[in-house]
């Protein structure tokens, strides 16, 4: 995949909503599929199509975890380089 490409996928993951609003729980705690769903009154199914994307473009990464009663669960956090853009980007659209 030429850089180009890997830049358009990057810029397309995040020309959505959706998904933009998704990295938006995640940088605020809430990086559980599920937890993410009712937080956005929207079905898991709609959150995990999202966050394949937002995975397929190296936004965010699957981090699997164990719960108290010993469950695995899986959790998202933003990588690094993707919060510096991020955060990059929120402080462009506040100085628009």
């Amino acid at each position: 995949m030429s850089e180009c490409e890997k830049i358009e996928k990057l810029l397309k993951a995040l020309a959505d909503k959706s998904r933009l609003q998704i990295l938006d729980c995640i940088q605020n705690g809430v990086s559980n599929p599920g937890e993410i769903a009712k937080e956005l009154d929207r079905h898991r199914s709609t959150i995990e199509k999202h966050l394949r994307v937002l995975l397929k473009a190296n936004i965010v990464e699957k981090v699997p975890s164990l719960t108290k009663s010993g469950h695995l669960s899986v959790y998202y956090r933003i990588r690094d380089n993707a919060n510096r853009l991020l955060t990059t980007i929120q402080e462009a659209c506040q100085k628009a």
